[in-house]
């Protein structure tokens, strides 16, 4: 683990994960947050909060539910109840931070032992 993935923020390694992600060939969703009327910044959604920040599918490698977190990030309890529920329902779900960029290499190109 390096330095500079100490100091990555999340919108940093969002990024760099899509793009890796778009480069194997997966497709990708994340939602995006706008700003309201009033100034505030918030995901629009309707049900529970927090869905993981990637879903990716890839024809041959399976679907996947993200949650990326700095190295030194926590999730929330809503988070992880999100997790939970995939993993339980059958889903491959994975929390990725900097520190595991080979492993989510690993993963993105295939090998399901990695994620």
């Amino acid at each position: 683990m390096g330095r500079l993935d100490d100091v990555m923020t999340e919108r940093v390694w969002l990024s760099e994960v899509v793009a890796l992600a778009k480069g194997y060939g997966w497709f990708v969703f994340h939602a995006l947050p706008a700003q309201n009327a009033r100034g505030r910044w918030a995901t629009h959604q309707m049900g529970d909060v927090g869905f993981p920040d990637l879903m990716l599918a890839h024809s041959s490698h399976g679907t996947l539910f993200v949650e990326l977190k700095t190295n030194h990030g926590r999730l929330t309890a809503a988070q992880e109840d999100w997790l939970d529920v995939l993993h339980t329902a059958g889903q491959e779900t994975a929390v990725w931070r900097p520190k595991d960029r080979h492993r989510v290499i690993l993963r993105l190109m295939g090998d399901r032992h990695a994620g």
